[in-house]
Parts: C-alpha cells; structure tokens; sequence
C-alpha cells in the first residue's frame, strides 16, 4: 500500500495549497473528494491484479495510465483555477474612493516642527497631477518644495528655511489621485507649526468678476500684514489660497491681527500686480480675523459613556461642556478689475467705399481732433462728419467727386495724446486712406490664398470680405426698413439710408391702413431725424393692433448729400395683437447714487437702458415672450458708463447689481417685482419649463396675472 499511502499524503497537502489560495470552500470539497476517489479507485486495482496474478502485466500498465493521466489532468485543472483566481473579480461596484491618508512622519498638524522632510502613507499607490501648479504653500516660500512619490508614500522635501513660531499649511488642491482608477484626492492638506501653538484663525468669502460677477478657479487670494500700493507690485504675499470654480476661497492657519487682503489673476505665476493685464481685486481697509470664546454644549458625548439605564438621569442632571474659539468674520466679497491702462492711439484708417472714410481711435476724440486732406480740394466743406456716440471712431463721408474717385487719398491727422509723462500733446500724422475696388480686392484675396500667405496692409479695407462698388455714387437712393412682417406696436417705422440725407419730402410720403383689398384709410405720422443720426428717419404714428399698414414712400422723397433721389418703394407689414405682449412692473429700493439699470436679453445683451438718481417703479411694456435678466451698476461719476476700478488710487470699481433671477414672461401677463439691491451675481438661466395656464411662477420675489 505504498502508494496508496503517497496518494492519501497528496490531498491534504492539496487542500491545505488551495486554502492558501483562498479559493471557495465548495472548490476544496470537490478537489478533496477526487482525490478520494482516485485513491480507492487505484487501491482496489492495485489489490486485484496482486490477489489475481501477476502475469497480466499489460492490464496494470494500462490502470496505472488512466490514474496517472487523470492525475495530469486534474492538477492542470487546479493551476489554471489557481491563476484565474489572482485576477480581480468579475463585476462589483467599481472603485470610486479616493486614497486615504493613514500616517505620516511627523504626525499631520504637529507643533514645534523642526523636519526638513515629511512622508505621508497612503492605502494604495497614487499619482501625482501637475503638482507644480496645484501644490500651494502658505504662507509661500522662496523655493518649491521637492515632490516625490514612493510606493505608496508621497515624500515633500522642504527646502527652505521656515519661520520661527508659524503655521505652515500644504495644500495639494487637485494634485493628487490613485493609480488605478484615477479618483482624486481633493484639497488634501498637510498642516504643521514651528512654535508650541498652532494658529487655528480663518477668513473666507467669494472673489468674482466686478462687471458680470462671473468665477474663475485657481484665482489667487493673498493676505498682507503690511501695505502700501507697491507691496502687491513687488512682494509675495504673507499668507495664499487660491479660489475653486465657484469662486469660493479660505485662507487658513491665521494670527490674530489686522491683515490686507487681495485677489489676482496672475498670468506669469509669481504671485505679484506686475503686469497691465492681470486682474486685481482688494478691500478697502485691514481687517483682524478675530475671534471669540463661546461655550459648547454637547450631550451625545457624554450619553456615549454611560449605561443605557442611567442615560435618562443623568442626561437630565448633566451636560457635557467644553470652550471654543470661533472666528468673527463672515464671507468676503472681493470684485476683480482691470485697471484702465488705456492711452490714445491712432488705431486704423476704413474705406469700405470711395466715399466714406472711418478713422478708429482706441479712446473718444476730444475738440483737437483735425483732418486735412494734402491733395488739392475745390471746395472747403468737402465732407459731412457722421457723429457716433463713443467718439472713439469718427466716420467722414466725403463729398468732393475729385477726392472720392481717388483709390489713394492722403491724409494730415492731427490728434491729442499724452507723453511718457502723462501730459498732453498733440500727434500728427499722415495717413494713407486706400480704396481698393471689388474686381481687384477679389484678384488679390485669390491671390493672397494660391500663395499661401496674407499680407497686413494697415491701410487696406477694415474686413475683405465687405463688398463695395467701384463706380461713384449711384443715381438711386437706396434704404434699409424694418416695416415688414410682424411688427412691434411700440416701435417706429425706421428707414436707413445707404448715404447721408440733405432733404426729405414728407408730402411724396403715403401712409396707409389697410382695411381690405380695396380700402385704404390714411394714417398720420411725423418723420423725425435723431440726433447725430444722418442716414436715419423715424416715421412715428398711432399704432394699432392686429392690422395692416402700407408706407409708400414716392420716387424723389429723399435726396442724399450726392444729389441722388430714391425710387419709388412699397412696404408693407401687419402689427401684432396685445395678447402676444407681457408687461414688467419693477419696484427699485436701495438706490443710493445715479444708477443705470439695463434690460437684457439671457445673452446679457442690453436691449434697453434707463437712468435713475433713487428709489423708483420702472414700468416695461410690450416685452416679448422670453427670458430677461435686469442689472443696475452706480454709475458714481455720472459718465453714462460703468468704470473699472484703480488700485494706487484706492478706487473700486463701480457697483454692480443684478436681479436675483431670471424674469420669464409668457403672454398677456402682467409682471410686478420688488427689487432690493445688494450683491448678487447673474442669475442661472433656467431650462424652457410648461407651465399651466401659461402663468408664470414668481412666488418669491414678484407676483403675475394675466390680463383680462
């Protein structure tokens, strides 16, 4: 029984391998009852062929094959099981925890640190993402850290000579991520302190865009203890945080005393105001964190360690109470700006067509703005100056046929700038005004692409693609309308000239109602130019709803500045009913310098502004059915315009206000809503929702009705 004594060793020792394994329970049962069972399988040949004779040497060989081939079999069976099973399982949840921090050396949050170096284990083997731009120190030192990764273990040489009795925070930001399955570690911080106390005091608040209060992450927030207006220009800051995408921020591991803080977007990375584009953001004043010590009272804590038969007594008898210091300064709302580098320049010379010339400047003109042209002219008033309402562009129509003809005209351009010193003086120079004709600015686009490259002529067209006719002027007058279609009931017919307009001839101008196909009825109306509009007439009437006009405007009506008359036109249009129409009531409090609100559409184009000096109603009529959005900024130096803000002189930029959401008006409703200005960014437009009845939902700041 030798052998049969070799095969019963073989399946403990078997089982013992696969429990090593750690493979199934109903796996080893199995594996052991085949061992079983090849063994008696064997035992019972091998007694019968020695009882029976030993002559039939054939029939053994083949018994002892078939035990020795199952065998073979079986313990490929095991080592393929064996090596299936070092694989990770099948389905499960995926991973999805990020690595968790288990010890470090020295401990995290350690007090009287002296270590050049710190090491930090964690649960799995983890990745390092941009830690050059993630990894923020503060307060900052001179030199960056070194960063390495072990295994397991993430190493931080420090490098730098620390500061006696200081808190030191390691904020890692979004650096930090297992290997596997990529799951961040966010915001993980090593914190420690040089002296024997640990500085526990905190500020935190949102830093947002001054105009539109839009967020931008990875802004910089720095602290000062120290302040004048070239400290942010030259030095790093004392303590820094940098914000996340909403804005938010939180400066930690603060003394108690005053502070100066600043926000910036920094766009060479060393943490300095040192370049005209960044963006800066301050308060006004230094503030102290502070603090105060209240009384904590806790008594989960103490029912934790008493029997379940005390708890009711001596909860009523006993509480557990411990002293806290909490900080007393709420959020921070920091504006960031642009200062206003801006100087005057001479940008670009325009000739979309012969006739008219465009000069852009980078800022408004001022009264010492002088154009001569250095050809010979016949007539002194050789053109009509076109007013824009910034200035800063200046649009000449040109009336001398000698002039306009002319594909090269030039120019003495007489202009106030300032100097290196900031003082005024006046610029002149001259300037090529170049027309090219539409067949040769084709030519020349054609040409410019085969040869692959595009020559920048500062004297050539604003945009090739405008499209101008090289022949003067032409003999028909020709406009561009809004009357057709559906129109608004609130607007003016208006009609656009292609040239400046010398006289206008109401009486060869017919307005009618339609009443059917036969019946005319006449309407009045009034023709007005507006101010420093040359080309455009408003045709003002009394608008009906849900009818049909016809504007006849008759041949020789207008006459443009180049003695050219329009031919005769025919518009026709229909005006919409009151019920397509919603009505905003807006009730303003809190205004406390000249204001300027503006209706915006959900892009935030302003589709209508309006100025205010206090508290007022404002009525909109005739608004279309869709999404608005309100904002109101002081304008503090009644310029008609917002103005950023000036670090060296100390000034914010001007308030800015936005309505708290969006204003979604649905047809033939009336609207009322009470408007109390504070601080608030752009509201989060809403996806289109039904609503029952058409009615729009405005419980919290406004009420509507439709009307009957």
């Amino acid at each position: 029984m030798i052998k049969s004594k070799f095969f019963f060793s073989i399946s403990p020792i078997k089982a013992s391998l696969l429990h090593e394994l750690k493979f199934s329970e109903l796996f080893i049962n199995l594996c052991m009852f085949a061992f079983g069972k090849i063994r008696l399988f064997y035992d019972s040949v091998y007694d019968f062929t020695r009882k029976e004779s030993i002559r039939n040497i054939e029939y053994m060989k083949h018994v002892s094959f078939f035990c020795c081939a199952a065998i073979a079999l079986l313990s490929i069976f095991v080592f393929f099981a064996s090596c299936a099973r070092m694989s990770a399982p099948a389905g499960g949840p995926k991973d999805e925890a990020p690595p968790v921090p288990l010890k470090s050396k020295p401990l995290n949050y350690s007090t009287n640190f002296s270590a050049d170096k710190i090491l930090v284990q964690f649960d799995e083997f983890i990745v390092l993402k941009n830690v050059n731009q993630e990894l923020l120190v503060s307060p900052p030192l001179p030199k960056k850290p070194d960063i390495k990764l072990r295994g397991k273990n993430l190493l931080i040489r420090i490098n730098n000579q620390l500061k006696d009795s200081t808190t030191y925070n390691f904020n890692f930001y979004n650096a930090l991520a297992d290997l596997n399955e990529n799951n961040p570690l966010s915001n993980f911080q090593f914190e420690f302190s040089t002296g024997p106390e640990f500085d526990s005091l905190y500020v935190g608040g949102v830093l947002s865009n001054a105009f539109d209060y839009k967020t931008e992450p990875s802004l910089f927030v720095m602290m000062y203890e120290q302040f004048n207006d070239s400290i942010p220009r030259t030095q790093i800051p004392d303590y820094v945080a940098k914000t996340d995408a909403e804005g938010h921020f939180f400066i930690t591991n603060l003394k108690n005393k005053p502070y100066y803080i600043f926000g910036l977007r920094d766009m060479n990375n060393n943490m300095k105001f040192d370049l005209p584009n960044e963006g800066i953001a301050f308060l006004d004043s230094a503030f102290s964190p502070g603090f105060k010590e209240i009384t904590v009272i806790d008594t989960l804590k103490l029912l934790d360690f008493i029997s379940p038969d005390l708890q009711d007594t001596v909860y009523r008898d006993s509480v557990v109470q411990y002293q806290e210091l909490v900080t007393t300064i709420g959020d921070i709302r920091l504006f960031m700006f642009i200062e206003d580098y801006a100087t005057q320049y001479f940008r670009q010379v325009y000739r979309p067509e012969r006739e008219q010339l465009i000069f852009a400047f980078n800022l408004p003109v001022d009264e010492n703005f002088k154009l001569t042209p250095l050809e010979n002219v016949s007539n002194k008033d050789w053109f009509v100056k076109e007013p824009l309402l910034k200035n800063d562009s200046l649009i000449f129509w040109i009336k001398d046929s000698a002039l306009f003809n002319s594909d090269s005209l030039f120019f003495s351009l007489s202009y106030t700038m300032k100097d290196s010193n900031q003082l005024d003086f006046v610029r002149t120079d001259t300037i090529l005004a170049f027309f090219q004709p539409k067949e040769e600015a084709s030519k020349s686009k054609a040409e410019q692409k085969k040869g692959g490259r595009f020559n920048l002529n500062v004297f050539a067209n604003k945009e090739e693609e405008t499209e101008v006719d090289s022949t003067p002027p032409p003999s028909e007058l020709t406009f561009i309308s809004n009357a057709k279609g559906q129109f608004d009931l609130n607007k003016p017919v208006e009609l656009l000239a292609r040239y400046p307009i010398a006289n206008v001839q109401k009486e060869h101008i017919v307005f009618n109602k339609i009443v059917d196909d036969s019946l005319r009825s006449a309407v009045k109306f009034e023709i007005k130019n507006p101010e420093f509009k040359l080309r455009n007439y408003l045709l003002h009437f009394k608008v009906e709803e849900d009818e049909k006009y016809e504007l006849i405007v008759n041949k020789g009506a207008f006459t443009d500045i180049y003695n050219n008359t329009n031919d005769s036109i025919k518009y026709t249009f229909t005006t919409r009913g009151t019920e397509y129409y919603s009505n905003i009531q807006m009730h303003i409090m809190g205004v406390v310098e000249p204001s300027l609100i503006q209706l915006m559409d959900e892009k935030e184009l302003v589709l209508e502004e309006r100025k205010i000096w206090s508290d007022t109603t404002l009525t909109y009529d005739f608004l279309q059915p869709k999404k608005y959005i309100f904002k109101l900024f002081f304008d503090l130096n009644q310029n008609d315009k917002w103005d950023t803000g000036n670090l060296k002189e100390m000034r914010q930029p001007e308030p800015v206000f936005y309505f708290p959401q969006e204003v979604e008006t649905k047809g033939n409703w009336d609207m009322e809503y009470e408007w109390e200005l504070f601080p608030v960014g752009p509201p989060k437009l809403k996806k289109d929702k039904k609503t029952s009845q058409g009615a729009a939902s405005q419980p919290k700041f406004g009420t509507s009705s439709g009307r009957q």
